[in-house]
């Protein structure tokens, strides 16, 4: 199924919609498109008809719909599977991924984190920086933390899950990040999240820095709104040992700390070189050490990321090297930035929700009539749990 704001969504959602028809699942697959619009639109024509002629496909129109979160809530109502599939409405996943899903589901696991790859890395600077930033996040990052921290997170899209879970836990529409509340809630009641690097579903990246930053903007203030009231739970959560502890610190506070203490850097060093005595000394142990450290994290992610990338972004080196170049002088901060301003405007209570924009664009090199561009929002459910 999909979830998705259709006005913005509308270039792109037939594709989509298309795309999850076309899965090779064996089982019957029940595809929902949950979508919310102020005001009606032609595509929902071409969506209606779509339904008449597969009966595997329901628009579903929430009324009154607001977010994400009450999209996914009202589709479950109409969810017969044993597995549910969530899918922002610019994501196509590759063939075989809901039957890769369910051997995770039917051995224990009760959500399964996929690797989401950008489709559109080609067209600038923006969606290659973002590619690129996605390997580390996706296929370095997630599937490492949920070995190292022994518990993993959904991130809202190409993440599957048992039905009644979800069904139980279900979406808080308060949440900027009902995703991510909604793993905290998961692994505090003993379940286990698993993230699976090997199952893809392409997506599309922001194309502007200003859609970016109020995408990343509502990320940030989400995730401290999650911090701020799941980092306690989390900590005290049963079960969670020595390992499940630290990364919740790691995952819920040092992430919100960080940003802050790291802009203590500027006047420590501008104080430094304008003192006259006593003399800058490069050398001390401890600064050498921490230095070191710190240029070193950047080069290493960015080569465990290419080396573990889905092939079509690996291809790309220099995609790769824009973003070590980027993240080392610019991008680390303009992020820190970001997160600083999102507890600002958390503390006075500015919680809009900016859509991030989209656009149907074929990517350079794809055939026509391939996929191409981004929505907030989808859900795909096969109607049985075997394969």
């Amino acid at each position: 199924g999909c979830l998705t704001y259709l006005p913005n969504e509308a270039a792109t959602v037939i594709e989509t919609v298309q795309s999850f028809l076309a899965s090779d699942y064996p089982g019957p697959l029940q595809v929902i498109l949950a979508y919310n619009t102020p005001r009606p639109l032609p595509v929902e024509d071409e969506l209606r008809e779509i339904a008449r002629r597969d009966l595997r496909f329901q628009p579903l129109r929430i009324e009154g719909s607001v977010s994400k979160a009450q999209n996914v809530n009202a589709a479950l109502a109409y969810v017969r599977g044993e597995i549910v599939g969530l899918f922002d409405a610019d994501h196509h996943p590759e063939p075989g991924a809901f039957r890769r899903a369910w051997q995770w589901l039917s051995n224990g696991a009760d959500v399964v984190q996929g690797h989401c790859v950008v489709r559109n890395g080609g067209h600038n600077v923006v969606t290659r920086l973002v590619a690129a930033e996605f390997e580390a996040i996706y296929a370095v990052a997630h599937p490492g933390r949920a070995r190292v921290h022994s518990f993993g997170i959904f991130g809202g899209s190409n993440g599957y899950w048992r039905t009644e879970l979800l069904r139980s836990v279900r979406m808080r529409g308060f949440m900027l990040t009902e995703d991510i509340d909604s793993s905290m809630r998961v692994v505090e009641g003993g379940g286990r999240i698993v993230s699976d690097p090997g199952l893809i579903s392409t997506e599309l990246a922001p194309e502007r820095f200003g859609a970016l930053w109020n995408q990343r903007m509502r990320w940030a203030q989400g995730w401290s709104q999650v911090s701020f009231r799941h980092v306690r739970p989390m900590w005290r959560r049963a079960g969670a040992g020595w390992q499940g502890r630290f990364g919740a610190i790691h995952l819920l506070a040092w992430r919100e700390i960080y940003p802050w203490i790291s802009l203590q850097m500027f006047p420590i060093l501008a104080v430094w070189f304008l003192r006259d005595e006593p003399t800058l000394d490069w050398f001390v142990p401890i600064f050498l050490a921490t230095t070191i450290f710190t240029m070193t994290v950047g080069p290493a992610q960015t080569l465990f990321a290419w080396k573990l990338a889905h092939p079509s972004i690996k291809q790309h080196r220099r995609w790769f090297l824009l973003f070590l170049v980027a993240s080392t002088l610019v991008y680390t901060e303009w992020k820190n930035v970001i997160v600083r301003t999102g507890h600002l405007k958390e503390l006075m209570g500015e919680r809009a929700w900016k859509v991030t924009p989209r656009s149907a664009r074929r990517p350079a090199g794809e055939a026509p009539g391939g996929e191409e561009r981004r929505s907030p929002d989808s859900v795909g459910a096969p109607l049985r749990g075997d394969v």
